[in-house]
């Protein structure tokens, strides 16, 4: 009886404290609700708790990176064998003679000798083959402008060596200069932005325009006051690039040779009228641009070469050799200026100021050498004495610890270090000296010359209205260019191509055109963004790895064999019939069919077919327009000449000769 009266009790005070319960829920339902959610989650979490800490760290990822990454935030490239190249800086002119204290005293005595200034061909070789094709363009260069007319005069060859030396010369600088430069990068990050602000042009001009006829037209008025000062006229552009060449002048030639007046206006004429301006109207020919296209997007393995590579050469060495073989009375001889004191004394002042006595000293005491060992019958005293000089010419000239160091070739300091003078030594040395001292004398016999009177007006060029000239300056397919006068425009737009574009990039490109040319849908766009963040530096830097194996197939030898050859048929061979207009429409027709089959087909399905199509086309029809691929290779070309020749960054805020937007 105890027993169930006890379980009676416990029933009874269940049903008093459930009711409690009941009427607290009517009155508090909230929170109850939230009591029995917490006695679920506890129940739950013993049994359950790895799948509810995966939900959790899910949600904290998501709100971290969501507060941490912004747009700008980019994860690093996941390719560590792939790393950018860091940029050559110019941190010493190529072409300047700096001062240089003493290493002991640490003061300034004199300045150093850069042989560089004189002979930029120094230590520079290629293959022969294309050493071969390079003199063959250049002699072209003579043969078709100075011989006719030269050989007219005289038949001494002094002078048309010494354009040769200067050519060398040229062509050495740009070779130089070229090697210092990131090719690759100066395209990605310079030359491909100037690209998108001329397909953005394109763009604006073909809404404006139904038939592609005027799409050349609207996009020259969408450009503005902002176009190249070269496309006004064909006139203005070549004014453009004879003021190009000359304020490359004190670069691309040797020492004191701006001073000739005549040998600079000789070579500003050859080289802006016949070698530059159909160079150009070659490069902006669109069939020319189709050929381009079509080598770019080829898949096939690039061609190897059929024959081995050929040895290489002291870079235009045989092109440069002295063919004159009178004697001239504009040339002096070292014995001449030894020989007459007021010469010699001259001839000391002028290497004082170029910092090349020493070469005089090394070429006086190869002289006295010479004398002394040619002698029938030396003892051995006289033999140790001559050791002795020999190791002292060594330590003065040839160690690199030396203030007096003179470059020379390789087996020339081998020998004098394994004392091999009795054979081969003096006759080496008689060549080195007159190598080393040869510039400087032809320099000392420039700068004696009297400086020519100032002109009392500024000298004009004038192009003589012949129907010759006119033919060859005006052709059917570029006219007059843009047919504007300097009158019609006076505003310019500083930094136009620099300041409007804010990408930045190889993934940057892609997205821009896919939002200005193909107008991919808002949520690829969106999906690119983010993917931005992943990608951007990655692909990127597989872009600068992939063009730099491009370049490097390009400049293989049989490559750089074909591309000189081509230039030199485009320049110099006017009598080749050109291109049919039926070849010229097939090679386009290609172009556009292989443009399409370009872009891969999942993208064209999520753009759309129709995206694709219209977006390719306007690509495709806005190089075929001439002058305004012309507009944009006087871009490019503006841009790879600051490049190479960063001194022109101070000459531009003096002048405003470069286009508005360099």
């Amino acid at each position: 009886k105890m027993g169930c009266i006890r379980a009676y009790v416990q029933k009874m005070r269940r049903r008093i404290k459930l009711g409690r319960l009941r009427e607290l829920g009517r009155q508090y339902p909230v929170f109850c609700f939230l009591l029995l959610v917490l006695l679920l989650s506890t129940v739950l979490l013993n049994r359950y708790i790895h799948i509810i800490m995966v939900f959790w760290s899910f949600l904290a990822g998501v709100v971290t990176f969501y507060c941490s990454l912004g747009p700008e935030s980019l994860l690093p490239n996941i390719f560590v064998s792939i790393k950018p190249k860091i940029k050559v800086e110019y941190f010493l002119d190529f072409f300047s003679i700096s001062d240089t204290g003493c290493t002991f005293c640490q003061y300034i005595d004199r300045p150093t000798l850069l042989l560089e200034n004189y002979q930029p061909w120094l230590d520079l070789k290629i293959p022969s083959k294309v050493d071969a094709s390079l003199s063959e363009i250049l002699e072209l260069v003579l043969e078709n402008f100075v011989y006719p007319w030269y050989r007219d005069i005289t038949d001494d060859e002094a002078f048309v060596d010494e354009l040769r030396v200067t050519l060398r010369f040229f062509a050495a600088v740009l070779v130089r200069r070229t090697q210092k430069v990131d090719v690759a990068s100066l395209i990605t990050q310079k030359l491909l932005k100037v690209s998108l602000k001329h397909i953005e042009i394109i763009s604006k001009a073909r809404q404006k325009v139904k038939n592609t006829e005027y799409l050349q037209q609207a996009a020259l008025e969408e450009y503005g006051p902002d176009l190249h000062v070269a496309l006004r006229s064909r006139r203005d552009e070549l004014l453009y690039l004879r003021k190009l060449t000359e304020m490359l002048f004190p670069y691309i030639l040797p020492p004191k040779a701006t001073d000739c007046r005549s040998l600079t206006l000789l070579i500003r004429e050859v080289l802006a009228g016949s070698v530059f301006l159909p160079s150009m109207d070659y490069l902006a020919d669109p069939d020319t641009v189709n050929h381009l296209i079509l080598i770019f997007i080829d898949n096939s393995p690039p061609e190897e070469a059929a024959e081995p590579t050929s040895t290489m050469v002291p870079f235009l060495q045989k092109y440069s050799d002295t063919r004159n073989k009178k004697s001239t009375v504009l040339k002096l001889e070292l014995k001449e200026i030894r020989e007459q004191q007021d010469l010699l004394f001259r001839f000391m002042n002028f290497l004082k100021q170029e910092g090349a006595v020493h070469v005089l000293q090394f070429c006086l005491a190869v002289e006295e050498f010479n004398d002394r060992i040619l002698c029938p019958e030396l003892s051995d005293s006289e033999k140790m004495m001559l050791h002795e000089e020999v190791k002292k010419i060594y330590e003065t000239y040839c160690l690199d610890e030396s203030i007096d160091k003179i470059r020379f070739d390789p087996f020339i300091v081998e020998e004098i270090r394994n004392r091999k003078i009795i054979k081969s030594v003096p006759s080496k040395l008689i060549k080195e000296k007159g190598q080393h001292l040869e510039p400087f004398i032809q320099s000392f016999f420039n700068s004696c010359e009297s400086p020519k009177p100032k002109p009392s007006r500024p000298e004009l060029t004038i192009l003589s209205p012949t129907s010759e000239n006119d033919k060859k300056l005006f052709n059917d397919l570029f006219k007059n260019n843009a047919n504007r006068s300097e009158m019609t425009e006076k505003r310019h737009n500083q930094n136009y191509f620099m300041e409007m574009i804010t990408v930045e990039g190889v993934y940057d490109y892609l997205m821009y055109v896919g939002r200005v040319v193909f107008h991919i849908p808002d949520w690829l766009h969106h999906l690119l963004m983010g993917g931005r963040i992943l990608f951007k530096n990655t692909l990127e830097a597989y872009s600068d790895y992939y063009l730099q194996c491009k370049l490097n197939q390009v400049v293989q030898e049989h490559r750089l064999v074909s591309l000189i050859t081509l230039l030199r048929d485009t320049v110099f061979c006017e009598s080749t019939p050109p291109r049919s207009a039926q070849d010229k429409q097939r090679r386009a027709k290609k172009t556009f069919e292989e443009m399409m089959s370009y872009i891969p087909d999942f993208l064209g399905k999520c753009i759309g077919e129709e995206a694709k199509y219209e977006g390719v086309r306007l690509l495709f029809d806005g190089l075929q327009q001439p002058v305004l691929n012309k507009q944009l290779t006087y871009v490019l070309l503006d841009i790879a000449i600051q490049e190479l020749f960063p001194e022109l960054n101070k000459v531009q805020k003096e002048t405003s000769v470069m286009a508005p937007w360099m």
